[in-house]
């Protein structure tokens, strides 16, 4: 983020201060450390109305693991994916699967969530990003993940980088999704009167996360929950 937003970045992060108070007090997100298929599928199928249908995605997912005597949120990466995929006959099936048939974006032409997280599933297993181990050794390689960003930016209306910076979210990395209810929160409470792009608002959230400070991922989650109306604090012990 350039000096030119940094007066906005002061002015949100009081307002987080204020509003949020000591992080150690925040719920967090739990995220999938151990599976990357259901990072895959959460990041893409996040982008709907309601977060209450990814839950119930990704508990349909997981339900028809168990079947198997599998984990999938242990041993949850590429391959068994693809295999679900390929055992359900394919995308349609995999919708039948999860009882969802949402399309990637508002027309009736455009492809099913679950196509585009089958080509995501695709797309990672062929860069050899096939489980968290994986995933963890091209960050240490590079830390911007500059090939696997390429090939998701390629799938079906994914190119703002929203889900794909969720993806990093859910596998615990210090990423930002500038998503609708994190742009709402900027434009109230951040004092910017310029229309930003998805990437200027995730720097902009970064920049106040090192201003705060606490991990960008963490403050992306509280912000959610508080924008969206959902529980933010901790109960009290």
């Amino acid at each position: 983020m350039t000096t030119e937003f940094a007066a906005e970045a002061e002015r949100l992060t009081e307002a987080c201060r204020t509003i949020f108070g000591d992080p150690a007090t925040w719920i967090t997100a739990n995220g999938y450390p151990n599976s990357l298929g259901l990072c895959i599928i959460d990041s893409l199928w996040s982008t709907g109305p309601t977060y209450g249908a990814v839950e119930n995605v990704i508990a349909r997912y997981a339900a028809h693991r168990r079947l198997n005597r599998d984990d999938a949120r242990q041993d949850g990466g590429t391959e068994e994916l693809l295999r679900v995929f390929k055992n359900e006959g394919g995308s349609e099936g995999f919708a039948d699967l999860v009882k969802n048939h949402n399309r990637a974006y508002s027309d009736k032409r455009a492809p099913l969530k679950a196509e585009v997280v089958y080509q995501a599933a695709l797309a990672l297993h062929g860069v050899g990003v096939r489980t968290m181990k994986d995933l963890h050794a091209q960050y240490a390689a590079d830390e911007h993940l500059t090939e696997l960003e390429s090939v998701w930016l390629d799938l079906p209306s994914q190119s703002s980088g929203v889900t794909f910076n969720y993806l990093l979210i859910l596998a615990g990395y210090p990423s930002v999704k500038p998503d609708r209810m994190i742009t709402r929160f900027v434009k109230e409470h951040g004092g910017v009167t310029r229309k930003l792009t998805s990437r200027q608002t995730g720097d902009l959230i970064k920049q106040v996360a090192k201003l705060y400070p606490v991990p960008a991922n963490r403050l992306d989650h509280v912000i959610w929950r508080y924008t969206s109306g959902r529980k933010v604090f901790k109960d009290e012990e």
